[in-house]
């Protein structure tokens, strides 16, 4: 049974983890029919996790209609910080094309009616932005970093996506889980405060100040739980989830503007400055740059980078380093 016979919003749902076991088997007897359908599954699911359809234009017959689909929906999107149904709207229309289904950009625009996502995104070039959730909970996020939410939580549990670095007071409320979604796991609470942190490679670091939390595996298993003090680390592909025990000063200072590196070494200490103020620092010796000493260096964001420069000489003294001058200058 080709995908335009079949209930292609099943397949949507299963992509998501939504679909209930009744419609997972008859998900399974469909794709066990052909190697076809298992392939426009496979086709589908890529699509829907790169959320983009520009990314999709390198077939020459479909460039046209995507960039008509493109402007389009941008126009539509103009002057918006919505991201739900827009977003619903682009893959929608990009599996039209691909796989011939005529009604699904209606269907997808009925499967996903409930409250709107607002996306807060925090520049590079700002500071620390903080705003309060419709239930009180309470974010701050550091530069470059993503949260998204519904407008209105419903009954069961709130949920919120985060990419970056976010710190979250959550607002108890006992007959209502807080759920933050990671690319590697889904941290569960009722009320409580922790740091999480993530990458572009989908690697996560989670450190608890207080309360207790939960972390559950894709699947929505319990993978493991965390106590004030301990930092939980995975990536996308981990199979099991790091537990440690940490300083949480050292992973929650940034939201005063500090930033503070315990244990590290001069790599990882050098890498940190030239995040922050966007230079690039040469360890001058290959001796040097494999040395394993370790330090704890703080500084705040806010100071002038010769005076970081000069604290991280004064700090490892015997260690030759320079500024690289940017080209052009």
């Amino acid at each position: 049974m080709p995908v335009k016979e079949f209930d292609e919003i099943l397949l949507l749902k299963k992509i998501q983890g939504l679909a209930d076991e009744a419609e997972e088997k008859l998900i399974e007897r469909w794709l066990s029919e052909s190697e076809e359908n298992m392939r426009t599954y496979a086709r589908m699911k890529s699509l829907w996790y790169a959320l983009k359809v520009k990314e999709y234009s390198e077939d020459e017959a479909l460039r046209e209609p995507i960039a008509d689909i493109n402007a389009r929906i941008d126009r539509l999107e103009a002057g918006r910080r919505r991201i739900s149904k827009m977003r619903w709207l682009k893959i929608a229309a990009v599996f039209a094309l691909l796989f011939g289904i005529g009604v699904v950009v209606m269907e997808v625009a009925r499967f996903s009616k409930g409250p709107e996502m607002v996306l807060v995104e925090n520049g590079i070039n700002q500071g620390i932005k903080y705003i309060e959730l419709p239930d009180g909970t309470k974010a701050w996020l550091n530069l470059g970093a993503k949260l998204s939410y519904p407008e209105r939580f419903d009954a069961q549990e709130r949920k919120v996506e985060i990419e970056g670095e976010v710190f979250l007071a959550v607002a108890k409320i006992k007959a209502k889980r807080f759920l933050a979604e990671t690319p590697a796991f889904t941290v569960e609470v009722t009320g409580t405060s922790f740091n999480v942190n993530t990458n572009a490679s989908g690697k996560v670091e989670v450190v608890l100040v207080e309360g207790a939390v939960n972390l559950l595996d894709n699947s929505g298993r319990k993978a493991g739980s965390l106590v004030p003090g301990q930092m939980a680390k995975a990536g996308p592909e981990s199979e099991s989830i790091e537990i440690s025990q940490v300083n949480t000063g050292f992973y929650t200072a940034w939201k005063e503007g500090l930033v503070m590196l315990e244990n590290a070494g001069l790599n990882e200490i050098v890498k940190k400055i030239e995040e922050v103020y966007g230079v690039e620092i040469v360890i001058d010796s290959l001796k040097a740059r494999k040395d394993d000493t370790r330090y704890n260096f703080v500084f705040k964001k806010s100071q002038r980078f010769d005076t970081v420069f000069e604290m991280l000489q004064f700090v490892a003294p015997s260690r030759e380093m320079h500024v690289k001058e940017k080209s052009g200058k």
